[in-house]
């Protein structure tokens, strides 16, 4: 890869992420104002005044966006005006007055856990599965396993959290021993705060159900059309066994839309697994975007759009070297 490349790799990172950021701060200058919302209904005009300018909602939007945009760049000034790398400063919580860093510095790890449990085992099961129905495509264990899958894309997140919180968590609890409900901390009376991996066995279970239903299809598909190009078919003809075909071929050259996939299923569980925190009482970064947008608590907003964002940037990159690895055309193309 050439310094052309990587340069226009950055920027394209740069320019999704400057986008979905851009975007919610423009969507939420039309949204009621968070100074009256704070302040209360019945209270003073002066009160009011004064959270605007605390917050600097008194500023015109561009200048506040500029602040905004200004406050993410590792390279700014100091108190003390002396320019140096510094972390991302992405303002206080018009709710809690809290930095908003500070607040995703303790729900993110949480998520995260949640989410890397949950995309491991869907690709896991999913990939392992696919492979299999694609060695044996239209049997009674392929349409079954197909129609599952569908079934389990189809279904509300919400709904399978709670029929999966009910059933292992309190019907067959005595059986699994598993929490409906749970942190990822528990404290223990005698060694005080443990990281509790019980509690996270149900959600990341959940949470992997639809990538899960997505991987059982791609990899099959993929790999169906693999074995039917020409050159599948000179190496059966070769002797060349299943399992070394599969091994050899197969599997390299059906990963990229499986992984392609994988990468935006999981910057997406960051924020799209508020139902499943919410049934299991998972305090994550789900919940707190949630419970931001619902207070129209833009700083926090804004500072779990970036997370997100920058995952997902960070993800595809790391992919492209993936590709690189798994498929030698890429490469040569490149």
């Amino acid at each position: 890869m050439n310094v052309r490349s990587i340069a226009l790799r950055t920027a394209r990172g740069a320019g999704v992420l400057w986008g979905s950021l851009t975007l919610v701060f423009v969507l939420f200058l039309f949204v009621p104002d968070p100074a009256r919302q704070l302040a209360g209904q019945n209270e003073s005009e002066a009160a009011v005044a004064a959270i605007r300018t605390k917050y600097g909602l008194d500023r015109p939007p561009a200048e506040r966006y500029l602040n905004f945009l200004a406050g993410l760049s590792p390279f700014r000034p100091d108190p003390a005006g002396h320019w140096r790398l510094q972390p991302p400063d992405l303002g206080r919580s018009y709710l809690t007055d809290r930095p908003v860093t500070a607040a995703l510095a303790d729900a993110l790890p949480g998520t995260l856990l949640l989410a890397s449990l949950a995309m491991a085992g869907a690709l896991a099961a999913g990939i392992t599965v696919g492979l299999l129905l694609a060695a044996h495509p239209g049997s009674r264990w392929d349409t079954a396993v197909l129609g599952a899958a569908a079934l389990g894309m189809s279904a509300p997140s919400f709904v399978v959290a709670l029929a999966v919180a009910w059933l292992f968590g309190s019907v067959l609890h005595a059986y699994t021993g598993l929490p409906m409900t749970g942190g990822m901390v528990a404290v223990d009376p005698f060694h005080g705060p443990q990281l509790a991996w019980s509690h996270a066995i149900l959600p990341a279970f959940t949470l992997a159900l639809r990538p899960l239903s997505v991987v059982i299809q791609l990899t099959r598909n993929a790999a169906l059309d693999v074995l039917a190009s020409s050159y599948i078919r000179t190496a059966r003809s070769q002797g060349l066994s299943t399992f070394r075909l599969f091994t050899r071929h197969v599997i390299r050259n059906a990963m990229n839309p499986v992984l392609t996939a994988a990468t935006g299923w999981f910057a997406g569980m960051l924020a799209g697994a508020v139902f499943v925190e919410f049934v299991f009482g998972w305090k994550g970064m789900g919940m707190l975007m949630f419970r931001a947008l619902e207070q129209n608590d833009l700083p926090v907003v804004l500072g779990c759009v970036a997370v997100v964002a920058t995952t997902f940037v960070v993800l595809n990159a790391g992919m492209e070297g993936v590709y690189r690895a798994l498929d030698p055309r890429i490469k040569k193309s490149a």
